[in-house]
């Protein structure tokens, strides 16, 4: 009995020992994960005041831009405008080239080294801007950001891969929002800075903010990859299954996303030209301009809050094409407007459906992509997203430059409308008696 009781007693204490263990371990882990958590917070915030930063320096330039060609020689307003559309555009077309080659890099290479090259290089090639004497050497520098830099999307990538899957969608939204404030806040001073303190020297006070991002990158942003489960379907060589991409449901998010850049870019390129018209004189056009992109960009934030609200009530689909045609509907009558508060009023209107509009595409992409392939829809998108930004100042400038700067306004509004009737069309619920009458129609009219 008594070696029964110490056997026991032994075995007691070895349990006892176990749970201890294991209650130590957790505690550590618990206490390991709560530090990681606050590591994963204070690098969030870090990333969102460099984006902040960041894109506050390439809008920062974009008021003064159409000026800047002026004063590099082109004294003729509309060329100056048709110049401004290409430089401007030219980035965006560089970007949508190369953008999957960075992506690929950044999976290999790491997201965060891939964002520090982004805005290290934007330094430099903006700087560069303050040296060029002709408009030639500023659009070999547009096309040399476009292809070197990429904040944005390299950003927006290493938020997705690393914050935890219940976290994802929030900082994503937040990482947006900082965005779209800071594409307001950049054209505002920059005009300020462009009147004040001169054209050259805006350039490098755009690059000094971008040297801060780059620190702050350096410094406060680390990349700790989520612990993610092995993907369960794969197929007989190991490797995950793969969808095809509905590309027919994908459409109508990705025009829309292509028509609301070009929208808002082709109408940037003339806006400080079409001020100086309304104004009737040349002082402070420049603020003026980036006042208005400024506050429409405020807008267009409040827009986007509001646009996923409604599409939670009432369809991405109904939102969608509802804010293309109040966002055309707006866009027309900046055409005819006669004095620079009519346009701003305006403006404001249109950029408050555009913003809507934005989400909603991309919700709409989220809910057409399979599972497994919403990184490929979203790259699909970024390219739509960067052919709008590429396109839209080219098409404005040249508007701008052959019919004057009202049409930079129109074209857009009538693009909007188009696409909101086309997308009610595709839409629309397919009967018999509908299907036979819209081929009837077609028919007739290809005789």
């Amino acid at each position: 009995m008594f070696v029964q009781g110490m056997a026991l007693r032994e075995r007691f204490r070895g349990v006892g020992a176990v749970a201890r263990a294991r209650f130590r371990r957790t505690e550590t882990a618990e206490g390991s994960r709560d530090h990681s958590q606050e590591e994963g917070t204070a690098s969030f915030l870090a990333l969102l005041f460099s984006q902040l930063l960041g894109t506050t320096a390439f809008m920062f330039v974009v008021p003064f831009m159409p000026l800047y060609v002026q004063a590099l020689g082109v004294e003729d307003v509309g060329h100056a405008a048709a110049w401004a559309g290409v430089i401007n555009g030219a980035s965006g077309a560089t970007m949508a080239l190369v953008a999957p080659l960075w992506g690929r890099l950044s999976d290999r290479m790491g997201r965060k080294l891939m964002l520090l090259r982004a805005t290290i290089a934007a330094v430099v090639v903006v700087g560069s801007m303050a040296f060029v004497t002709g408009p030639w050497q500023l659009l070999v520098l547009r096309l040399l950001q476009g292809t070197l830099t990429g904040t944005v999307p390299a950003a927006t990538s290493l938020v997705a891969a690393t914050a935890p899957a219940e976290k994802a969608g929030w900082r994503l939204g937040a990482l947006q929002t900082v965005i779209f404030v800071a594409a307001g806040v950049g054209p505002a001073l920059g005009g300020i800075s462009a009147d004040s303190a001169g054209l050259r020297a805006s350039f490098f006070i755009a690059s000094a903010l971008l040297v801060v991002s780059s620190v702050v990158v350096l410094l406060g942003v680390r990349e700790n990859k989520p612990v993610v489960e092995e993907a369960e379907n794969t197929g007989d060589e190991g490797e995950p299954e793969r969808a095809s991409l509905p590309y027919k449901l994908l459409l109508p998010g990705l025009l829309t996303l292509f028509a609301v850049h070009v929208s808002i870019t082709s109408a940037a390129v003339a806006l400080p030209g079409f001020v100086g018209a309304l104004a009737g004189a040349a002082d402070r056009v420049a603020s003026q301009a980036g006042w208005i992109i400024g506050t429409g960009a405020l807008v267009a934030s409040l827009g986007s809050l509001l646009g996923g609200r409604l599409a939670a009530r009432f369809g991405a689909r109904r939102v969608m094409v509802v804010s293309l045609a109040l966002a055309g509907a707006a866009a027309l009558p900046q055409a005819l407007s006669e004095n620079v508060p009519q346009l701003w009023i305006l403006r404001l209107l249109a950029s408050l459906f555009i913003g809507c509009a934005i989400p909603v595409a991309n919700l709409a992409i989220k809910s057409a992509a399979p599972a497994g392939r919403q990184g490929e829809a979203f790259g699909v998108a970024s390219s739509a997203t960067s052919a709008g930004f590429a396109l839209g100042p080219v098409g404005g400038g040249l508007l701008a430059a052959s019919l004057g700067f009202w049409s930079a306004f129109l074209v857009p509004g009538v693009l909007l409308l188009a696409l909101a009737v086309a997308l009610v069309i595709a839409y629309a619920p397919r009967t018999g008696k509908a299907t036979a009458a819209w081929k009837a129609l077609i028919a007739s009219i290809t005789r």
